[in-house]
């Protein structure tokens, strides 16, 4: 039994093993650098900039083109760690850091009231990979908030 749980345990560990990313993300503002992706409108057009050697500063910029007021959820390895409300043709800035944000998904979620004060529609999200940094790093991401 043991030979054979010992064959299982190498293919998996040269199969699977090498799932854990090595070196640093290079430089970049091309969407596809730490993987950006939107869905629906909400997010559509937004941008980002990212450094692997920098102050260790994570700046979301919120640019709305939106004619009402919506708020965004941030998220980050699946656990919500702020809400950020934004007025119609408003930009806010939100900031944290690569330590707490580096080696997850920051995901963002926009959602508008409805009826009742319940979430409506004009709902949306973004999504990108945070990487660690030595370097400090330094990401910035203009989100762009659209009408939908």
């Amino acid at each position: 039994m043991t030979g054979v749980s010992s064959a299982i345990s190498e293919y998996f560990q040269s199969v699977c093993g090498p799932t854990q990313f090595i070196g640093e993300i290079d430089d970049g503002t091309d969407p596809n650098t730490l993987g950006l992706n939107t869905i629906k409108k909400a997010f559509q057009n937004s941008t980002m900039s990212w450094t692997k050697k920098g102050d260790g500063q994570v700046i979301i910029n919120f640019i709305s083109t939106d004619t009402k007021k919506v708020t965004v959820n941030i998220m980050s390895g699946g656990d919500k760690i702020d809400e950020v409300d934004v007025a119609a043709g408003a930009k806010v800035t939100w900031k944290s850091n690569v330590t707490a944000l580096g080696g997850k998904t920051l995901y963002l979620d926009r959602w508008r009231l409805g009826f009742l004060g319940l979430p409506g529609t004009g709902g949306g999200s973004l999504m990108l990979w945070v990487p660690h940094a030595a370097q400090g790093g330094h990401l910035e991401l203009n989100a762009k908030l659209n009408v939908s």
